[in-house]
């Protein structure tokens, strides 16, 4: 895999009306990875490790920014957002404002798809991405060769929530500042919650990661808005259960964030899924964990390149 880095290829193009930010790694004739990011993270959340060892199985790896985040368009139509009145309001079954919807973004991965010619792919989605994934796959099932959801759900109100410790460092303990240093505690301590308690991150790491992250782009109001997206979005069953893509459901049995039942409710609604379940696994994706990962994903996706 030597110089696989440094072969990145990174551009911006327009999709659904909005400009996207992606990178790219593989030869440009190889199968198609398309990776979906989660709830505010930038196309940096998906580690170098693990796509470079999905290249050297063959693959041309793709991620990107969803909207609102990292160098992606900034979209606010100036709908207000109060996730504490959208949570409640979604624990009610009322209709929540918002900016945009997970559909919407849907339709963004589709516009990056169309923007490079990629007729066909396979799909890789993570938390908020592996929702995104599942409307995609339900709406354009040609598109997509093979979808891989990682730590996802089906958005259900009857699924359990996040424990009250999550919530509370994610949610109401805001950073003490506006400054480098009090973003990066902050991340920190929130991944220090939510991630795998058998595969932990070292907290300098963490804070190194944090730091990157915000020098990069720091999109606070993108954050509470894709959050807004996400709740105003509500649940996704009836397209899961139309799902036909070849689907591999990846979920940690130490996630405190997305609880087992969500990945193993969505791997009940997609016909011929496949449940993976991980000890020791939380709500995030560890370097230990990476070629274990790949291998799970590349195995799955080399299954259905074919079809």
């Amino acid at each position: 895999m030597e110089n696989l880095h440094t072969q990145w290829q990174s551009a911006s193009i327009n999709a659904n009306g909005l400009t996207i930010f992606y990178e790219s790694l593989g030869k440009p004739e190889a199968p198609a990875v398309i990776l979906v990011a989660g709830l505010g993270c930038q196309l940096t959340m998906w580690p170098d490790q693990f796509c470079e060892l999905m290249v050297k199985q063959g693959f041309r790896v793709i991620r990107f920014d969803n909207r609102d985040i990292g160098l992606s368009s900034e979209v606010n139509r100036h709908v207000k957002v109060s996730v504490p009145m959208a949570f409640l309001k979604s624990k009610l079954g009322r209709p929540i404002p918002s900016n945009y919807t997970l559909h919407d973004m849907a339709d963004d991965l589709l516009g990056l798809m169309n923007a490079l010619s990629i007729e066909a792919a396979h799909l890789v989605g993570v938390s908020m991405g592996g929702m995104i994934s599942q409307i995609a796959a339900a709406t354009h099932p040609k598109r997509f060769k093979s979808m891989s959801l990682i730590m996802t759900t089906t958005n259900s109100p009857k699924l359990p929530g996040p424990t009250w410790k999550v919530m509370n460092n994610m949610f109401l303990k805001k950073p003490r500042d506006a400054s480098v240093e009090a973003f990066c505690e902050h991340v920190s301590r929130v991944f220090q919650v939510i991630g795998s308690p058998a595969y932990p991150t070292d907290e300098q790491e963490l804070m190194t990661k944090a730091r990157n992250s915000f020098l990069r782009s720091k999109r606070s109001a993108g954050v509470m808005r894709q959050t807004n997206a996400v709740m105003a979005t509500g649940c996704l069953e009836s397209a899961t259960r139309n799902i036909q893509t070849p689907t591999l459901v990846i979920h940690g049995l130490a996630d405190p964030l997305l609880r087992p039942a969500c990945g193993k409710r969505v791997a009940q609604l997609i016909q011929g899924a496949r449940l993976e379940l991980i000890h020791g696994m939380g709500h995030d994706l560890p370097a230990q964990l990476m070629p274990r990962l790949s291998e799970l994903i590349g195995g799955h996706s080399r299954n259905h390149e074919s079809q």
